[in-house]
């Protein structure tokens, strides 16, 4: 596959170590190249491939094997090692020479969705060539193309056949073989003092083309010229342009002692590439060029096995007024010119034409409709995959929401420029990161964002200089909120060695606490310290407690964290979602307080963190002030059921004084022709023959309950399923099941299992 050069892109080859043989692409790394792409490749998040179309399966395959085996990620589960991957391409356009289609791999059509896009950037001025060359597209190889079209393409041959293009224009062909054959004319009619140039060995010396048995490309005679079209076609520096593909005129020759050719210059069509080239080049200093060697700097890593073996050196040039029609895939011209006779493949005529901006461009040596038709697979292709659709915002845009974004960044700085043109970002009225990774609050002038105010905080001030992690490096705090909102930082009374900012916000007159525990922090430690900071701000005031605390929810280990502070009145509303790449549930937003039902969250990958973002929004003007650990029920708020059975046991008498919650609803579930009623108080009493008797009417009465939703109708978010049950003294457990059955289990403490019988 090949990158446009413009995008400053590398071959697939080149950037994962993959060799071009069909049978060296599953070669493993040796541990040294292994540890060396594990270096360069270690923050790795998103992968962009372009031209997905000229990818053969069993290349992509080999892409997932080798990331995977850099990423040291095996699992089932994960894919590309768990690389985020964007794909872009058109398979209506060439296909791979002689292999099959990336979308016959699983790897593809199993995991990959798809999205449109259906503005035409090159030929956006050219309206009805554009609508030509989309019906050229599809056309089915057995179909007749439109006469208006067959006209069009007739003129595009007249003014072939008038000679109304550039001497130098681009021309196109479907094989090699031509393509060599239109550059050598155009070198013989147009240059002067043509130099043959043949491969060298380790010792310079030349390797004429009857010594060599090799059939490689680059064992060819170069043919070479001042004034002659060439392309680069090796990897030499990507981070400077000089990449596969860049196109430009040579200039010179630069000769060495021995009067042999040692650097051709080139002035390259794009004056961006070779900037860096011309800091140090003695040769091209101070000019517009670039020079090659037969040793370049960096090479593909194909070449260099290659060299390895037969340690041959040649200039990474070829002569380029003409290419083939795979080469100029992903390019764009003024002028073209074009042969349809050996077209051999799917695709080829609408790729060669579109290369073109306007029709008044596009010239053909000769007609050939028959030639033009698509893989007429493409249709149930693209029809099977899972079209991309646009998930719903978690953020709303009406003022009475906050919108809440927590992060765990692994490093402010280096991610900023991401974070801050992060989609989120801009929507959010505040935003919590942990793990900022910053020494000092001097830093802070660098991370500023417009419409924000930002309080950071490093490590080093959440901990006493006796601690050990005062000097501990990472860690780190900050907050960003919006200019419109006003806050009051909270200071503890006593250093109490919590790495956290916690504010009011005042309007809201909400706590807010962005907490970060550090693994070298023992639990006991930070939950000593959280608790004392919590009593110490008030912990009968509502309170967020945002953060990351090392402590996997989804664990079947001992969770001492989440226990106290579901003691303290504390519901994870995150509890039980993945939030890391690992597929842990580490990141938190606790709240203390009953949210309304008018919150909306979300969790959202990113691909410069370990760790997914999480997003909530509250509507700040309807919230209750009921607490999460007083979540008890008025007299009418009840389940009112159909007595299915003959008779029920009665029902414990409970204390008025219990219900202490103000009756806000207006729906009552009672029936009129309910012969005889059954009344379920979720309560927190705890008196086992209570829950005995109510744990029996509750499974009596199950069906009703659930076909009458009256589960839903009574629950105050942010509380389960699960959570309403335990009320009753349930437990809710998962089963495997073997995808042919669904089951539900309950567990109940109280009651043996001759009663349930009954």
């Amino acid at each position: 596959m090949r990158c446009e050069a413009q995008h400053f892109g590398v071959t697939i080859h080149s950037a994962f170590g993959i060799g071009t043989q069909s049978n060296s692409l599953n070669d493993h790394l040796s541990c040294d190249k292994l540890n060396s792409y594990r270096c360069k490749l270690h923050s790795l998040k998103l992968l962009f491939v372009d031209e997905v179309s000229l990818i053969q399966a069993n290349l992509w395959g080999a892409m997932h094997s080798r990331l995977t085996q850099i990423m040291g990620i095996h699992s089932n589960t994960a894919i590309f090692g768990n690389i985020g991957i964007i794909s872009i391409g058109d398979f209506y356009q060439c296909s791979p020479v002689a292999s099959s289609s990336i979308y016959s791999s699983l790897l593809w059509s199993d995991h990959f969705d798809y999205v449109e896009l259906k503005i035409n950037e090159r030929q956006k001025t050219n309206v009805s060539f554009s609508q030509m060359l989309n019906r050229i597209r599809k056309i089915k190889k057995k179909e007749d193309m439109s006469k208006e079209d067959r006209d069009v393409l007739d003129k595009c041959y007249q003014r072939y056949l008038n000679t109304e293009y550039h001497p130098e224009a681009l021309h196109l062909f479907a094989r090699n073989a031509q393509v060599d054959i239109h550059n050598d004319e155009k070198i013989n009619k147009i240059c002067t003092n043509i130099r043959t140039f043949y491969e060298v060995d380790n010792n310079n010396k030349e390797i004429k083309s009857n010594e060599n048995k090799s059939t490689r490309k680059m064992n060819k005679v170069l043919k070479l010229a001042k004034n002659a079209r060439v392309m680069i076609i090796k990897n030499i520096c990507i981070n400077d342009g000089l990449a596969n593909g860049v196109t430009g005129r040579i200039v010179d020759f630069i000769e060495n002692s021995n009067s042999q050719v040692s650097h051709i210059k080139i002035k390259c069509d794009s004056s961006k590439v070779g900037r860096l080239h011309r800091i140090s080049c003695p040769f091209c200093h101070e000019q517009d060029t670039i020079c090659v060697t037969r040793e370049s700097d960096t090479m593909d890593q194909q070449d260099i096995d290659c060299r390895s073996k037969k340690g041959l050196k040649q200039f990474p040039i070829r002569l380029s007024w003409a290419i083939t029609i795979h080469k100029a895939q992903g390019i764009t011209v003024d002028q073209l010119v074009i042969s349809t006779k050996d077209f051999f493949g799917s695709g080829m005529g609408y790729t060669a034409l579109s290369r073109v901006r306007t029709l008044e461009g596009l010239f053909l040596i000769d007609l050939h409709f028959d030639k033009f038709y698509s893989n007429e697979n493409i249709d149930r292709v693209l029809s099977q995959m899972k079209e991309m659709k646009r998930k719903k915002s978690i953020f709303q845009k009406s003022s009475s929401y906050l919108n809440i974004r927590y992060h765990n960044i692994e490093g402010l700085k280096c991610n900023f420029n991401a974070f801050k043109n992060h989609h989120l970002t801009q929507n959010a009225d505040l935003i919590c990161l942990t793990e900022t990774w910053l020494n000092n609050k001097n830093q802070n002038n660098n991370l500023e964002m417009n419409g924000y105010h930002l309080i950071n905080k490093p490590r080093s001030s959440s901990f006493s200089k006796s601690h050990l992690l005062h000097c501990q490096k990472r860690g780190g705090i900050p907050i960003y909120y919006r200019d419109n909102i006003s806050i009051q930082e909270i200071n503890s009374c006593e250093h109490v060695n919590l790495e956290h900012i916690t504010f009011e916000l005042l309007k809201e007159k909400i706590i807010v606490i962005t907490c970060y525990r550090s693994p070298q922090q023992s639990k006991t430690e930070f939950l000593t310290n959280l608790t004392k900071h919590l009593k110490q701000i008030g912990i009968e005031k509502h309170i967020f407690l945002i953060g990351d605390f090392n402590e996997n929810s989804l664990s079947d280990k001992s969770k001492p964290i989440e226990k106290k502070l579901n003691n303290l009145g504390f519901i994870n509303i995150y509890k039980n979602l993945p939030t890391t790449n690992s597929l842990t549930s580490l990141d938190c937003i606790y709240c203390n307080f009953t949210l309304n039902q008018d919150h909306h969250k979300g969790i959202g990958p990113t691909y410069y963190s370990f760790h997914d973002t999480l997003m909530f929004s509250i509507n700040k003007e309807c919230q209750t002030n009921d607490s999460n650990k007083e979540i008890v029920y008025n007299h009418q708020q009840n389940i009112e059921l159909d007595g299915t059975f003959p008779t029920l046991l009665p029902i414990a008498n409970i204390p008025k004084t219990t219900y202490k919650r103000k009756n806000n609803s207006k729906d009552n579930t009672s029936s009129k022709k309910i012969i005889k009623k059954t009344i379920i108080y979720p309560t927190t009493v705890t008196n086992d023959n209570n829950i005995q008797e109510r744990q029996i009417i509750f499974l009596q009465n199950e069906n009703d309950i659930i076909k009458k939703h009256l589960l839903e109708k009574l629950s105050v978010a942010p509380l389960t399923l699960t959570e309403q049950l335990s009320f009753i003294g349930l437990k809710k457990f998962k089963i495997l099941g073997d995808g042919n059955c669904f089951s539900k289990l309950f567990h109940i403490n109280y009651i043996e299992l001759k009663v349930l019988t009954q």
